[in-house]
């Protein structure tokens, strides 16, 4: 295993098309997996949940636990259904992308980690294979469950991976735009955590979270990441190339969380 690793975290709007229940966005997929493998570096892969999870999630329950055991199971299912379609892209663009399902690696206790199995993502490293996580229905031992989104769990796999000798080279949120935009849809270059304090208010709170896609919550772990030493790139995953050229260091459009 290479000690130098890069994330990437595919987003649920360009996975999936969000406004249509159950809605994929397969040839977008198809066309990520294979520059994921043009790239040939290692990765670990990271989805969101999309319109799969998050139409039984809106339906069943909330961040702090689900209305019924059906809501539990449900969100699941769906979840690991857009996994196992996830799964099958990658390996049929020939990458040895195995399955590991954050509700078997974590537990939470009031929406936060209370521990984990993450050495079998660093095993999984050691033999060349590549770890795939994904949005997920957490059991949690104060509310009875959570959710960690892919971005949650990005973040612990940063923590955890760095204090076992791998260094994150970087990580790449790959979405449907082309970074973070400002009030004028210009986008922003680069974001640290003092200048994020005047973004929070004109731009956040001005417009609203809903209108800009969840960014907020991707924004704000991004920040988290970077105080361990490791930037977050935000791209646009559907124009050509760009995630192979960010994966290699080359500058392209978007934003820099630093």
């Amino acid at each position: 295993m290479r000690n130098t690793i890069t994330i990437i975290k595919l987003g649920g709007s360009i996975i999936t098309d969000k406004s249509k229940p159950y809605t994929l966005n397969l040839p977008v997929i198809k066309k990520l997996a294979k520059e994921i493998k043009k790239a040939n570096i290692p990765v670990i892969i990271v989805h969101g949940a999309g319109s799969f999870a998050h139409t039984s999630a809106k339906k069943y329950g909330g961040k702090k636990g689900y209305s019924s055991l059906w809501g539990v199971a449900k969100v699941a299912r769906d979840a690991q259904a857009l996994d196992q379609i996830m799964i099958d892209e990658l390996i049929y663009a020939k990458i040895p992308a195995i399955s590991f399902r954050p509700n078997s690696l974590f537990v939470a206790r009031k929406g936060q980690l209370a521990s984990h199995n993450l050495t079998t993502v660093l095993e999984a490293l050691k033999q060349g294979l590549v770890p795939v996580l994904y949005g997920d229905v957490i059991l949690d031992q104060s509310w009875n469950t959570t959710i960690f989104s892919g971005e949650t769990s990005t973040k612990y796999l940063v923590d955890f991976l760095q204090d076992n000798n791998v260094r994150v080279n970087k990580v790449i949120q790959v979405g449907i735009t082309d970074g973070v935009y400002d009030l004028d849809g210009v986008t922003i270059p680069e974001i640290s955590k003092s200048s994020y304090k005047v973004l929070k208010k004109n731009i956040f709170e001005s417009r609203g979270t809903d209108v800009t896609g969840g960014m907020k919550h991707k924004i704000e772990n991004a920040l988290e990441i970077s105080s361990m030493g490791v930037k977050t790139y935000i791209v646009n995953g559907l124009q050509k190339d760009t995630l192979i050229e960010v994966l290699q260091g080359k500058v392209i459009k978007g934003t820099i969380v630093t």
